[in-house]
């Protein structure tokens, strides 16, 4: 008896019982698409020892998310995924005003300027904040008018002034034209094609850089993207427009600026409007229809929606 009693004490004022560890959350598995969020096992309640048993395992912790992996590239008829280029910026936060800078056809898909406006916007897609995006656009605005800090097309209305910071935007999407034929443009003889050669793109968007910064010192970072493009970026049988597709010489230029720009530049998403007989408004012509408006602006969307 004095033996059992002798034990019993000891149990009741010890309590050694401990709790299980908690499970650990599960890991991020890299996605094509985006990566998939781990499991989380929380960790189970500790057993009771004696009258004060410790006390249980913590939970596991959640794991994170997977970074969204980049669009991939397709040049199919049905408009392909818009493919980003390379020297991209660092990590930041989200841009509090983007402005969008281009021509009559960027108006078609960032704010559905008509004839051939988008019925569902750049500006209307998932992920995108309007108030956080604006546009200066205007007909004819060749990336070397763009260049020329006198030239009228910097006198363009903004559309859609950012709720923030309208006047001083920390981003701007230039997307870039130079006419590979004589256009009806009255002011068209007063430019050189610029994009007549690798070498003269590289020097009229580093021109054009040079002018944003100047006329925008808040801007912390720019992406240069080129004009939509036809199908697989091939020759529509049924439009003998040369500014439908993206010469190879082009595409190289806007790289090489962006690579030397030590992610200053960053190259923009390659678009495809969806087919050739329903895409474009007008017979051998650039400009869209609804229909090829709408195509771009879910592309050019989707892209800026993973890079805000």
């Amino acid at each position: 008896m004095l033996v059992l009693s002798f034990l019993l004490s000891i149990g009741c004022s010890s309590g050694s019982g401990t709790g299980n560890t908690g499970g650990t959350g599960g890991t991020t598995n890299p996605g094509g698409t985006g990566g998939t969020t781990g499991q989380m096992t929380g960790g189970t309640t500790g057993s009771t020892g004696g009258t004060t048993g410790s006390s249980g395992g913590t939970g596991g912790t959640t794991a994170s998310g997977g970074v969204t992996g980049s669009g991939g590239s397709s040049a199919g008829g049905a408009g392909g995924t818009p493919q980003g280029g390379t020297g991209g910026t660092t990590a930041h936060d989200p841009y509090t005003c983007s402005l969008v800078i281009g021509l009559f056809t960027t108006s078609q898909w960032f704010n559905g300027t008509n004839p051939g406006g988008a019925s569902k916007t750049f500006l209307q897609q998932p992920g995108i904040d309007a108030s956080k995006w604006e546009g200066k656009t205007q007909k004819y605005s060749y990336a070397e008018k763009w260049a020329d800090p006198t030239n009228s097309v910097w006198s363009a209305a903004v559309t859609q002034p950012c709720a923030t910071n309208s006047t001083t935007p920390d981003r701007v999407v230039f997307v870039g034209f130079s006419p590979y034929a004589p256009a009806t443009d009255q002011d068209y003889a007063k430019y050189h094609p610029g994009g007549a050669d690798q070498a003269s793109w590289e020097a009229t968007l580093n021109s054009v850089i040079s002018t944003i910064k100047m006329k925008f010192p808040s801007v912390k970072a720019i992406d240069i993207l080129t004009m939509g493009r036809a199908p697989n970026n091939m020759l529509c049988s049924n439009n003998n427009d040369p500014d439908t597709i993206i010469p190879a010489f082009e595409d190289a230029a806007f790289e090489a600026v962006a690579a030397a720009s030590n992610g200053f530049v960053t190259v923009g998403p390659k678009y495809y409007v969806p087919d050739c007989n329903t895409s474009y408004i007008f017979a051998n012509d650039s400009d869209y229809t609804t229909t090829g408006a709408n195509a771009l602006a879910v592309q050019i969307g989707t892209y800026y929606a993973a890079h805000p």
